[in-house]
């Protein structure tokens, strides 16, 4: 029997349907975007002909820290409508031992499989493997224990799939954080030099620190042990895990997100932005935002035409026209819709910019960064580039109110009105 089929439908989504626990652990690397360690991941079943989201992974937990580990990453599932859930776990935490004829961390397995069931969502799979490579033996936690062996996970249907729709499923989370690094520090430091001379000239100085707290500095959020949550993208070319399939295991589908987010975020959202507008004055007027405006339409304008080129001019004009925040929110529209050229374009713009922008003017190119790959569900990227912004700001609002989103993984098309607030019209007709 075939193990995995694929579909397309006439919107041009790809559906890969999945009905062996192995080829969905092979799966994993490239629904994380990166082959991740030892470490426990959580697939959300939407049920039938309905996506998996989200996809939440942990670091493997210390036995005495299992009991609270266990209750946040349920509470992080149960934010999210679902009908069952799969448990894999990968490797071994340094120095555990599994006792006799048990798999390893078949503690923490059976925490959350109890923790669900009480919750009414049961566990449909728990596997373990010692890794996720070709060839590797996989077995179950459940009373009836099923095994195997994992297929390769490059050569899967799936990672066919993600390879032609343009997807990069990299060899480490610590290889998708050196996409972030600055790109010359001797450039770096040449392009601090002119931002200063350039800040100094302008008739009206603006106060590029403006969303800083100076009495109460804020630390980025880089090494936090919460939970990452990896959400499942809206758009036709990206592929998710779905629903439970008749007589399968599940499926792998280009699908959209459930908007689940409360009136009590929504409003703490509002709340954030209306706090930020009120602690950033506004440092340029119109004449300058619009000259502002163009320099972002120029450069948008040469992206979408695959012209990543920056030179140091360049990469100081965006950096300052990014620094007025009513620019740079209008800057949030070019992340719709999620996925598709023009946005990816963008992105690839933002990020250009978070390589070759010095401190702190990088935090807004980052968190446009981030906000873009926050929008088309890659939690990874979004993640990295929140804690870029914050490391090179430190009280950023707008990073740090994305980062408590994300960490509270709330769907991406929720952010949306962030964007829907915005004038639009940056990006080339």
């Amino acid at each position: 029997m075939t193990s995995t089929t694929t579909d397309t439908g006439t919107d041009g989504r790809i559906t890969v349907r999945i009905s062996d626990p192995g080829e969905l652990i092979a799966a994993v690397p490239h629904l994380l975007t990166y082959r991740p360690g030892p470490s426990v991941v959580l697939l959300n079943h939407g049920g039938r002909e309905s996506p998996i989201t989200p996809v939440i992974r942990a670091d493997l937990p210390d036995s005495t820290c299992e009991p609270d580990a266990a209750r946040d990453l349920v509470r992080a599932v149960l934010r999210h409508p679902g009908a069952g859930v799969t448990v894999v776990i990968i490797g071994r935490r340094p120095g555990h031992r599994a006792p006799p004829g048990r798999i390893p961390h078949h503690g923490l397995a059976r925490r959350l499989m109890s923790a669900f069931g009480d919750a009414g969502r049961p566990v449909d799979h728990a596997l373990w493997v010692p890794e996720i490579r070709g060839g590797a033996r996989w077995r179950c936690y459940h009373e009836v224990c099923l095994r195997g062996v994992l297929p390769d996970d490059r050569e899967t249907v799936l990672a066919a799939t993600m390879a032609t729709t343009g997807h990069v499923t990299y060899g480490s989370r610590g290889e998708v954080a050196r996409l972030l690094d600055p790109d010359d520090p001797a450039a770096i430091t040449r392009r601090q030099r002119m931002l200063d001379a350039a800040i100094d000239n302008w008739p009206t100085r603006p106060n590029f620190a403006a969303t800083d707290s100076p009495d109460e500095p804020k630390q980025a959020a880089a090494g936090s042990s919460a939970p990452e949550w990896f959400g499942v993208t809206e758009v036709a070319d990206r592929t998710a895990v779905g629903g439970a399939a008749p007589g399968g295991f599940g499926e792998v589908a280009s699908g959209g997100l459930a908007a689940a987010g409360s009136s009590a975020v929504d409003s703490h959202v509002e709340a954030e932005r209306a706090a930020e507008d009120r602690a950033a004055p506004d440092w340029f007027g119109e004449a300058q935002s619009a000259e502002h405006l163009a320099v972002v339409r120029a450069a948008l304008a040469r992206a979408v035409a695959g012209d990543f080129d920056l030179s140091d001019e360049d990469v100081v004009s965006l950096a300052m026209a990014l620094s007025d925040l009513t620019v740079r929110d209008r800057c949030l529209t070019t992340a719709d819709p999620p996925g598709e050229p023009p946005a990816t374009a963008a992105e690839r713009l933002w990020l250009e910019l978070v390589r070759r922008t010095p401190m702190p003017e990088r935090a807004e190119s980052a968190v446009l960064l981030g906000y873009s790959a926050y929008r088309r569900g890659d939690g990874v990227l979004a993640a990295l580039a929140f804690d870029n912004a914050l490391a090179a700001h430190p009280g950023h609002r707008l990073a740090e109110l994305l980062r408590i989103c994300l960490s509270h993984q709330l769907p991406p098309e929720t952010l949306r009105r962030l964007s829907d607030c915005q004038e639009g019209g940056l990006m080339p007709t």
